[in-house]
């Protein structure tokens, strides 16, 4: 979350001291006993993709995202005392969606993805207040408590149609698009760590375990029957006045160490990370007061949409170097760091994929009288992962015919810049 993170692909759990600690390893605050304030941004370009033979390459339309940062750290006698605010997870994939309209070829092939996801959302604004102290001079513990306000919004298509009446399947005559906006304004969680920096040893170690409850989201859900062209398949109503949704997704335990080895003017750090979702991933939107009715007269409730999102267990692995180039005034960084997959091949879709993958990062640090600047820049190098039969089937309340929703090759990268300015006084 911090622009020292950033230029260290996430090898900072022991290094960075300032207010992004709160939410991993509290006692790495304790490092200094200056007063500071800190300001940062996080400037994310998230690109996902999905090629096939035959369609077009389908890609995220979604905005750079603004990822911001900000908090202040001082002593208050024994203890040394930090507050924080920060947006802690953000995604926001917005894909191509077919106009009212379109002729029904158009739509099959140049929307396939229409049945996996066509809008994907989730931020989590987090605030944070914690204390650090030095039990010994070696030593130094934290926790922290946080609340958070998590939004999610996602949108698809379902198919509404009989298989041996409504041909081909998949005819968009038959769609019916799905949206869900709904958040949870009030998730507590909390971090603690312990930091272990001898005065007399170049070794340092840092725990840190960070939890927060589970997201219970409500909103409006906003259901119609998309606008297609007249085709001999009559098209199904809808009955959604007031319709509502319900999500309870499963927050992760995360747990984290690190280890920095500190030379006259270097520095090596390496880090690894564990989400774990103990209470597990089977995460659903329960819909009430929808409802679609074909035209023989057959209806059946439209009561859930699973979630697109990936969650799974899943760990992470990075190393850093920082060289000095500049003594008492510029710090050079580069970083390396591994991730695995957070969601299975077959559960991946355009909408949510996080397949993990290699990153790479450089970053510098500018002293300047009391204020540090630091600048990061990572690059979440381009991976592909294919998906093939049966992969996800996609939603049709009224019958069980169904074809897979997310088959093809599915891309993801991501680049983030980090820019932030600490000031300190003694």
């Amino acid at each position: 979350m911090s622009p020292r993170a950033v230029g260290h692909a996430g090898a900072a759990l022991v290094s960075d001291d300032g207010v992004g600690a709160l939410f991993a390893c509290p006692a790495a605050i304790a490092r200094r006993d200056a007063h500071r304030i800190q300001l940062a941004g996080l400037f994310i370009d998230d690109d996902v993709w999905l090629e096939g033979d035959d369609h077009p390459r389908i890609a995220d339309r979604g905005p750079t995202e603004l990822v911001p940062l900000a908090g202040a750290i001082t002593t208050l006698g024994p203890l040394v005392v930090g507050a924080a605010i920060a947006t802690t997870a953000s995604l926001d994939r917005r894909l191509p969606a077919p106009e009212p309209g379109l002729p029904v070829a158009t739509v099959m092939s140049d929307f396939p993805h229409r049945y996996a996801a066509l809008e994907t959302r989730w931020t989590r604004r987090t605030a944070a207040i914690g204390a650090a102290a030095r039990p010994a001079e070696w030593l130094a513990i934290g926790a922290s408590a946080t609340l958070a306000r998590v939004d999610a919004a996602e949108t698809r298509r379902m198919w509404a149609g009989f298989g041996g009446r409504d041909l081909p399947l998949g005819t968009p005559v038959r769609d019916v698009i799905v949206g869900v906006d709904a958040r949870d304004a009030l998730v507590p969680g909390g971090a603690l760590g312990a930091l272990v920096a001898p005065v007399d040893v170049p070794i340092e170690l840092a725990l840190g375990a960070s939890w927060s409850d589970d997201v219970d989201a409500t909103g409006a859900a906003t259901i119609e029957v998309a606008r297609a062209p007249p085709a001999p398949v009559e098209a199904p109503t809808v009955e959604a006045g007031g319709a509502r949704a319900r999500g309870r997704f499963t927050s992760p335990l995360v747990l984290h160490a690190g280890v920095r080895w500190v030379g006259e003017r270097y520095a090596v750090e390496g880090g690894a990370t564990a989400w774990t979702y103990p209470g597990g991933t089977g995460d659903d939107w329960e819909i009430t007061g929808a409802r679609v009715v074909d035209g023989s007269g057959a209806s059946a409730p439209i009561d859930g949409m699973t979630t697109r999102i990936g969650r799974r267990t899943h760990a992470a692995a990075r190393a850093s170097v920082d060289v000095e180039v500049l003594p008492g005034f510029v710090w050079m960084s580069a970083g390396y760091g591994w991730r695995g997959a957070a969601q299975s091949v077959q559960g991946t879709t355009i909408g949510g994929v996080e397949r993990g993958g290699h990153t790479v990062a450089l970053g510098a640090e500018i002293s300047a009288g009391a204020a540090v600047i630091t600048l990061g820049w990572s690059r979440h190098l381009a991976r592909d992962t294919t998906a093939g039969a049966p992969g996800l089937l996609w939603d049709n309340p009224l019958a069980t015919e169904a074809l897979p929703a997310n088959t093809g090759v599915h891309g993801h990268s991501r680049d983030m810049v980090g820019i932030g300015v600490e000031v300190s006084a003694e």
